[in-house]
């Protein structure tokens, strides 16, 4: 018989955790008049990392724990092992797909270059292939505050034309179309305004991953 898929118990409280991040950002926010807007900004992104970390960890102990659990017992190279893990390497490779879905910026890119690896089970390769389609872009209005941000309130002024929608759109920046006063086209690459602020989280949480994940034994 073959085992159950395992259903990780901590989730209900991952989910309480982000649930009690989510409304301590909220209240940041409702209380940034009191806050000077650099002050907000750095409380804003440090619960947004812890948000993002737990999901990392939550998902990398879902994982070690089904490998554990749902090969105990059984013998290895067998057909029954066989079958169970590779239930066990979709299961898992599907966690890390959302994972990067819902995190985003460098975790796209990690699982990007996770499904190019010929060498980790196709289970993971097939699943995170998915992440080398083109990213959903951000709104231009977004884009248009870091333009403001980086060139300065008067920024449009220097351009005849720029078009709002994309070219191209990754993992960390998009790019758009733009006509120089001169003439001139040109492409405007415009790195998302979170990246930068969640890199300290983000590389360290990556590590901490990339070490646990070559810990975990992958058997094809």
């Amino acid at each position: 018989m073959a085992p159950k898929p395992f259903n990780f118990p901590a989730k209900r409280t991952t989910a309480i955790f982000l649930l009690t991040a989510s409304t301590a950002a909220a209240a940041a926010t409702a209380n940034s008049d009191n806050l000077s807007p650099l002050t907000t900004d750095k409380i804003r992104a440090q619960i947004h990392g812890i948000v993002r970390t737990t999901r990392a960890v939550s998902t990398v102990a879902s994982t070690v724990i089904d490998y554990e659990f749902s090969l105990r017992g059984l013998r290895k190279h067998s057909d029954q092992y066989h079958q169970a893990i590779s239930q066990v390497h979709l299961r898992s490779a599907e966690r890390f797909l959302k994972l990067c879905e819902d995190n985003k910026g460098f975790y796209v890119k990690a699982g990007q270059f996770i499904a190019s690896q010929k060498v980790l089970p196709r289970e993971y390769s097939s699943t995170l292939s998915s992440l080398q389609d083109q990213v959903s872009p951000l709104p231009f209005k977004v884009i248009e505050k870091v333009l403001k941000d980086n060139l300065g309130p008067d920024f449009s002024e220097k351009f005849l034309s720029i078009d709002e929608r994309p070219i191209g759109a990754a993992s960390i920046a998009q790019v758009h179309h733009a006509v120089l006063k001169s003439g001139q086209e040109v492409a405007i690459k415009v790195q998302y305004p979170w990246i930068e602020q969640q890199m300290h989280f983000d590389t360290r949480t990556m590590y901490f991953l990339s070490k646990t994940i070559a810990w975990v034994c992958f058997d094809s």
